[in-house]
């Protein structure tokens, strides 16, 4: 118990270290709000675009002090969650794990670092819903990211991930779709990666909550909610004249999103699953 009040100590302190990073570049390029979680609380979400280096961050602390980051790279169409769990000593766990799950994302899943620092926050006091719920997104990890070459994936994964030295994942599937982003390459794609092989390819693992067996190898699923996001544009019709049938198009607003996203990863003992329910 002593251990895990320290570490929810530390944690807050990391998530209000990383509050005031960003609150002190947040004059233009940044968003704080409250939104409505898919359980019905309210959670603060700081969201964070850089032109610099064309990316947005979106990082979130739940309830639990769980802390989450979400961090897209629109040059490579990488994006990178990083969560940061507390662990439980009696179960044999680290006092705290972060662990790292790096995808392909499309670039117009979410709105642009430029207009992203655009927007401007009218009432900060409100509490908001996403106008668009995505849905879950169930994402297979089969290889593990080396962090000494995950350069050629993204140049963020190293700093995002530095703690995250055997917990930093990826799929192959993943890689096949970065190949045919301009600038990747295949071969340079698979110098950053290894497959997970904590068993025999020919032989299922069972989830984990669903094996008895504290030291076998299984299936560890991550649930990660992004309650809130701009997501994309919203354009307006115009008529240019009273008399006229030309419509032009502005933009006036933006659509906010939600969405789950399940990641399953193998560990090589159940007890190393932070996640069972």
């Amino acid at each position: 118990m002593i251990v895990n009040v320290k570490m929810n100590n530390i944690v807050k302190i990391y998530f209000y270290i990383f509050y005031i990073i960003l609150h002190h570049s947040c004059q233009f390029y940044c968003l704080v709000v409250n939104v409505k979680d898919q359980d019905g609380g309210v959670i603060k979400e700081i969201i964070y675009a850089n032109i610099t280096d064309d990316t947005i961050t979106v990082e979130l602390q739940l309830p639990d002090s769980t802390l989450i980051t979400q961090h897209i790279d629109f040059i490579k169409e990488v994006q990178i969650v990083q969560v940061l769990l507390l662990g439980e000593e009696e179960r044999g766990q680290k006092p705290y794990q972060i662990l790292c799950f790096v995808n392909h994302v499309q670039a117009n899943e979410f709105i642009s670092p430029d207009a992203m620092s655009k927007l401007r926050q009218k009432n900060p006091g409100t509490i908001r819903v996403a106008e668009d719920n995505k849905g879950v997104f169930n994402v297979t990890i089969d290889m593990r990211i080396k962090l000494k070459n995950s350069i050629y994936i993204s140049q963020h994964v190293g700093s995002l991930c530095s703690e995250a030295l055997d917990t930093t994942f990826t799929s192959k599937v993943d890689i096949d779709k970065w190949a045919t982003v301009p600038g990747m390459y295949l071969g340079n794609l698979l110098q950053a990666v290894e497959y997970i092989n904590y068993k025999a390819p020919n032989i299922n693992l069972k989830l984990c909550r669903d094996t008895g067996k504290v030291w076998s190898h299984c299936l560890c699923t991550m649930k990660v909610s992004i309650p809130w996001y701009p997501c994309a544009l919203k354009f307006c019709k115009d008529h240019i004249g009273k008399k006229s049938t030309a419509v032009d198009s502005y933009r006036c607003g933006i659509q906010t999103c939600s969405k789950i996203m399940n990641f399953m990863y193998s560990v090589k003992h159940k007890q190393h699953c932070l996640t069972i329910e």
